[in-house]
């Protein structure tokens, strides 16, 4: 699959996924939170609030609801829509990391992660690598990393080159 598909097949579903949350459809990036403590969930929350971008925050222990525009909380994501989300947040209690991976989900994960042999912290300079790190888990290195993330987003050249080194994991 070409990288022109790719980000055909994601537009369709991010689509998909802002309709069953009922978000506005012209927020962009999708982003899915993926973090086993639920403290630490609940600070960032408050933070990505802020951004302009849409998250999605899948968590089995917390209630869906819809906490602002850009943020809703969710008990399931369905497998077939995965495509549509830009990044996911996570840390290493995560379980299906090459799920996400297998559908261009670019990650943001602690440095220390269990698959730092793969996932190498991306160079916008040199267009290498596939990931974006935090070094800490908490709020702060979260929101930073999520925030130069979101600063590498606005160049389209450099996002596509992103995906694009994903398919080479």
């Amino acid at each position: 699959m070409n990288v022109t598909t790719i980000f055909s097949d994601k537009n369709l579903n991010s689509e998909k996924i802002k309709k069953i949350h009922g978000v506005m459809l012209k927020c962009k990036p999708l982003w899915l939170i993926k973090l086993s403590d639920i403290t630490l969930t609940t600070q960032l929350v408050e933070w990505l609030k802020t951004l302009q971008a849409w998250f999605v925050v899948y968590s089995e222990n917390m209630d869906e609801t819809k906490i602002s525009n850009n943020v809703v909380i969710v008990n399931k994501i369905e497998h077939s829509i995965l495509l549509g989300f830009d990044f996911i947040i996570c840390d290493n209690e995560i379980e299906q990391l090459k799920n996400y991976l297998d559908k261009w989900v670019v990650p943001i994960i602690i440095r220390n992660n269990y698959l730092s042999s793969i996932l190498k912290e991306f160079n916008p300079i040199k267009n290498e690598w596939n990931s974006f790190y935090y070094d800490e888990l908490n709020v702060w290195n979260i929101f930073y990393a999520t925030v130069r993330y979101l600063e590498n987003y606005k160049f389209p050249f450099d996002n596509k080159n992103l995906v694009n080194n994903l398919l080479k994991v």
